[in-house]
């Protein structure tokens, strides 16, 4: 064997010697490497690296041996003493690094000393190690823990142990060591499996522990884990408390590759709140998100989102912090959509359920069926080849729409009572088709544009009422019959705007520039009456009344005359330019005075009296980047009497010289106070959240304010709503207005470093009374989280005391003080 001389800086080296190594090895240092023809060995000193297929070295000292067919690294020391260059060996994904590794290239086995191995989330540290051929690890003095410090906060100390790559460590004796002290807890021998393998281990779930709510003392979510396959995972959980409440869930995850993805949960829980009351509470809770990949199918799609709870309310929860505990209407959907390839045709079904909590109502449909054809222009064909511009009639375009549905509506008493019964005879069904035919057009050198519409639909009903005259108690008695019935209806919309710029030149040092754009819009609807009316004499003494016989369809008709409205809307914008020094790319500043105030009414030619509708105005401002202020209210053009406020067929500025009245206004105020890189962070967040789909981000883009980021030290929001409303009543002596004055905190300090405190609070400022409070309280210890949740004031009063690892592993090794909200 021949290797020469050489001594050189940063430079690849290849070496090939057919008699000792297989293949090609590759070798570069920063500072110099020595060859021993002697002893048949190469030296690299500084940032040394080692390549052969396979495997990589790097370190500060690397020597290689020919002749044993070996590589030596290890670490280097400054002149403080401190180690530089820890070697780091890496084999596939298997990153090592250690004081020292000797490793040989023909046995594949390896001795190392003071190794630190990464896997997951999780680090080892191992005194002395050696590394088998099959990859095995066999090691003693080992060290297994989450935190990522050179002296961690806790480990497990290990005293002999096999590592088996991405499968499982089996130690011997171990205990526990924190903060560098051992403790006297330990077990007489540990299995700990890595991800590959933890994904198929079953095993119980540790649960939760309350010990006071309503229920008395209870244990929560202890559950099994059952792992089916790397799709399909499954977890069932038992809820027992000392009063005599229990209830059991089942949470089961799915998802298959770039096909689709979702998870269900039903949980069943009975209520006790014990002696005396002996009274229980039964309470079927479903939840299903299903999400198919776009690229699962392109003309297919199939989702689901249902949030189902049988006692139709979300407050009979035992969980601590209840998200959902002031939400009122609960959601459920289920869809099937199909789109046609080249065609604008969609066809669709689903069934929904809506619950409403205050109301104590359900709305069932099932099924809808729907077919929609996108905007198309008919005439497009007609285009001649050569032809410059587009005609009149090639900007036609045309829309169609049609639906058929099974709904019904009732009380949530019927499902508690199981009466089914009255569910089935409550179900109203019926057809809808809507044709619409629209243009626009350019006027005036295209600067109004001009939006021409017709409209045709009908309603196919399968249920109509007839009324007749009750003699024995003289009231009108009303029946219902299933009987076909068709309804038509008709409108002609046109539709006029523009948009109109000013602009005015301020004297001033900047040669201030004030914009003004006006937004005008008209519009007209005329729609006659080809509704079904029947007059008969079947009201109180047998007077004559009309009706319609849809009344109580499932489309019944929406009005009983000719309509002729005349619409208006003018929208304004107020901007200001200066020059500006900051601004390098324009030399000009833009300033938003108004960032929008509208202006909007109606005017009702069929109306006997009273044509002008209430003025209805809106504006948005932003003085201040911290502040932003949103405002509306609604005025009366007409006159008024006195004692009752009822407005009177006559104008205001006739008989009061004064244009109109305030009805009701509203002022949305916000404030949001944080330091300068706070605010800059909040903008960021802002953007970025803009970009994800999912709903509840879009929540926080729009409100950036209340995104908690631990990155910004302090935080606080002010919101006040201000709400004025005009009480116009019949009866004398009733207070003019009504008002809500309610101020909204919520703020967030960085108290060190790891203490975060949040805090909300809801103000009635009209009652001055606090209405909610809430209390967070956050510890990031860097392996272990703290926090407490204390909600005193309020329905839903609740504590909550969490000690709990942050790692994966171990994320039931916590402790729970908790009192959930009282039943209510």
């Amino acid at each position: 064997m021949c290797v020469p001389f050489s001594l050189r800086a940063q430079k690849d080296t290849i070496y090939r010697v057919d008699d000792s190594f297989e293949d090609i090895v590759r070798t570069k240092a920063r500072d110099s490497f020595y060859n021993d023809f002697k002893n048949k060995q190469l030296h690299l000193y500084g940032e040394a690296e080692l390549e052969y297929p396979g495997i990589k070295l790097q370190a500060d000292y690397l020597m290689v041996d020919f002749e044993k067919k070996e590589v030596l690294a290890s670490y280097l020391t400054n002149e403080q003493g401190e180690r530089t260059g820890i070697p780091v060996f890496t084999d596939g994904s298997e990153k090592v690094e250690a004081a020292k590794i000797r490793y040989n290239f023909k046995s594949k086995k390896g001795y190392i000393l003071e190794m630190k191995v990464k896997q997951d989330e999780n680090f080892l540290y191992m005194d002395a190690a050696k590394r088998q051929a099959n990859e095995e690890l066999h090691f003693r003095k080992g060290r297994f823990t989450h935190c990522d410090l050179e002296e961690p906060h806790y480990h497990f100390q290990l005293s002999k142990a096999i590592l088996v790559p991405q499968k499982r460590i089996v130690s011997g004796p171990m205990n526990l060591w924190i903060k560098g002290v051992p403790t006297p807890l330990g077990l007489p021998f540990m299995f700990i499996p890595q991800q590959k393998e933890r994904k198929h281990r079953h095993g119980v779930l540790f649960p939760q522990y309350s010990l006071q709510s309503p229920y008395g003392m209870g244990v929560q979510n202890l559950g099994y884990y059952f792992p089916i396959n790397d799709s399909l995972q499954t977890s069932f959980y038992v809820n027992l408390y000392s009063r005599g409440s229990w209830g059991v869930s089942n949470n089961t995850q799915y998802k298959i590759n770039y096909k689709f993805e979702g998870d269900l949960q039903a949980s069943f829980q009975q209520f006790r709140t014990g002696f005396p009351d002996s009274s229980k509470l039964n309470k079927l809770s479903l939840r299903w998100n299903h999400r198919q990949n776009q690229k699962a199918n392109p003309y297919w799609n199939f989702s689901s989102s249902i949030n189902f709870n049988s006692d139709n309310t979300t407050k009979t929860s035992l969980e601590v912090v209840n998200q959902d505990y002031f939400k009122n209407t609960l959601t459920s959907d289920v869809n099937i959509t199909r789109r046609f390839p080249g065609k604008p045709y969609v066809a669709g079904m689903k069934i929904s359920a809506r619950q409403n909590s205050i109301s104590q109502n359900i709305a069932l449909t099932s099924p809808y069926l729907s077919f929609n054809v996108a905007r198309f222009s008919p005439f497009s064909k007609l285009k001649k080849k050569g032809q410059v511009g587009t005609r009149w009639y090639e900007k036609i375009m045309m829309t169609y729409n049609a639906e058929a549905q099974n709904r019904a509506s009732f009380g949530d008493s019927i499902l508690k009572q199981q009466r089914y019964d009255i569910l089935r005879s409550s179900m109203l069904n019926g057809i809808r088709q809507d044709l619409r035919i629209q243009s626009n057009i350019g006027l005036f050198g295209n600067t109004w544009k001009f939006n021409p519409s017709l409209d045709y639909g009908n309603a196919v009903n399968f249920l109509q009422i007839r009324k007749s005259y009750d003699a024995l108690n003289n009231t009108t008695q009303i029946d219902s019959l299933q009987q076909v019935g068709i309804s038509n209806k008709l409108s002609f919309n046109a539709q006029l705007s523009t948009v109109l710029y000013s602009y005015y030149r301020i004297i001033g040092k900047n040669k201030p520039l004030l914009r003004h754009i006006l937004t005008p819009s008209f519009s007209y609807r005329f729609a006659p009456n080809l509704n079904t009316i029947i007059e008969d004499s079947v009201g109180t003494n047998q007077e004559l009344i009309s009706y319609s016989p849809f009344e109580r369809s499932l489309y019944p008709e929406s009005s009983s005359q000719n309509t002729s409205v005349l619409s208006f809307g003018f929208n304004n914008t107020l901007e200001l330019k200066h020059k500006s020094k900051k601004d390098t790319v324009t030399g000009f500043n833009k300033v938003r005075l108004i960032d929008g105030f509208s202006i909007s009414g109606n005017y009702d030619f069929n109306k006997d009296s009273m044509r002008l509708s209430n003025i209805s105005t809106s504006l948005r401002i932003s003085p201040l980047k911290a502040i932003n202020i949103v405002s509306s209210a609604s005025f009366s053009p007409y006159d008024w009497n006195d004692s009752t406020q009822q407005s009177i067929n006559q104008y205001a500025w006739k008989n009061r010289g004064q244009l109109a009245r305030l009805l009701n206004a509203n002022i949305n105020t916000t404030l949001v106070l944080t330091s300068r890189a706070g605010r800059k962070k909040l903008e960021q967040n802002q953007d970025k959240l803009r970009n994800n789909w999912n709903a509840d981000y879009q929540y926080f883009a729009l409100h950036p304010e209340q995104y908690i980021d631990f990155e910004i030290p302090w935080k606080i929001n002010f919101t006040h709503i201000f709400d004025i409303r005009r009480n116009i009543s019949s009866i004398v002596g009733v207070d003019k207005f009504q008002f809500t004055n309610t101020l909204q905190t919520q703020a967030d300090f960085s108290l060190t470093k790891r203490w975060k405190m949040i805090w909300n609070v809801y103000l009635d400022l009209e009652r001055q009374k606090v209405i909610n409070g809430r209390l967070t309280l956050t510890r990031d210890m860097h392996c272990w989280f703290l926090s407490v949740d204390w909600t005193p004031i309020g329905l839903n009063k609740s504590f909550l005391l969490r000690f709990n690892a942050t790692s994966n592993l171990f994320k039931d090794a916590k402790i729970e003080l908790k009192k959930p909200p009282e039943l209510i």
